[in-house]
């Protein structure tokens, strides 16, 4: 019977609903051997699902979803097994958490001008501490009752089209690859088939990306045969996973089936102990 794994999962550490510990006793009943957490721009939940994983049979991998740009256009990065106490990385994370609460204050008074009562110390006690995304400022405006739900603050308000929307500055995708590589760890494009056509494909193709995400809820089989072969061609790995974040119902389907062979984690953390090695020799 084939391991699985899920290398693309999200906790409270970032955007998702439950807790590290909980979501690594959820992938354990979903018959999930291996996961590695992926929140966005932050490895803070790493620490206590991999101490939760000894008990619940479930190796975890450290991994981050990371915000880059890509010619003026917001690129999402998963990085894995990278060295937890790189300075650099630290860094990087650093200045990502910064430029999110830059970010959310100018979004906030955006909603003021638009005459929402609502004040960014209200979003930071919802945030608690993670970094700060667009559900944290939605989350606040449904409990104020300004919005019946998250998908209506984003429709009215929050969207990239709507009008309390702020475009923030992040590092180039090149750059963040470079930081994930000097870490020891491995670089792989998140998504494609959510916001990419063949020419941008080429694009990265060109930069030192080491993978791309093949299996993914929003990749049906032809798009995933597409992803395998263009893998194939330029020398990259493979990866995938649910994208759990845990509030959707379609995020428990997902979760144990959207997602690949524990073999597939087990070349990732071979290619990043070997990135090491050449790096310490």
């Amino acid at each position: 019977m084939m391991q699985k794994a899920d290398l693309h999962i999200h906790t409270t550490a970032s955007d998702g609903k439950h807790a590290p510990a909980e979501v690594v006793k959820r992938a354990a009943s979903r018959g999930l051997s291996v996961i590695a957490l992926t929140d966005h721009d932050t490895y803070s939940g790493y620490f206590e699902a991999r101490a939760a994983g000894v008990d619940a049979g479930v190796h975890v991998i450290a991994g981050a979803e990371i915000t880059c740009d890509y010619n003026g256009r917001e690129c999402h990065i998963l990085a894995y097994g990278f060295d937890v106490g790189n300075a650099d990385l630290k860094k990087l994370f650093l200045d990502q958490k910064i430029r999110r609460i830059n970010r959310a204050r100018i979004m906030v008074e955006n909603l003021v001008k638009l005459g929402v009562d609502i004040e960014f110390e209200d979003v930071e006690k919802i945030a608690m501490n993670v970094p700060i995304n667009r559900n944290h400022i939605a989350g606040l405006l449904v409990e104020k009752k300004v919005v019946d739900n998250v998908q209506a603050a984003f429709n009215k308000f929050l969207s990239n089209e709507a009008p309390a929307y702020f475009k923030s500055e992040y590092h180039s995708v090149e750059d963040v690859i470079s930081i994930i590589s000097g870490a020891g760890g491995m670089s792989v494009l998140a998504h494609p088939g959510l916001f990419y056509v063949d020419e941008d494909l080429n694009y990265f193709a060109k930069t030192n990306l080491d993978g791309i995400e093949t299996i993914h809820p929003s990749h049906n089989f032809d798009l995933q045969r597409k992803y395998e072969n263009f893998a194939k061609i330029n020398g990259l790995l493979t990866t995938g996973g649910s994208d759990y974040h845990g509030f959707k119902e379609a995020d428990d389907q997902y979760l144990g089936v959207v997602c690949v062979d524990a073999k597939i984690a087990d070349r990732v953390e071979s290619f990043c102990r070997e990135r090491k090695e050449n790096i310490t020799s």
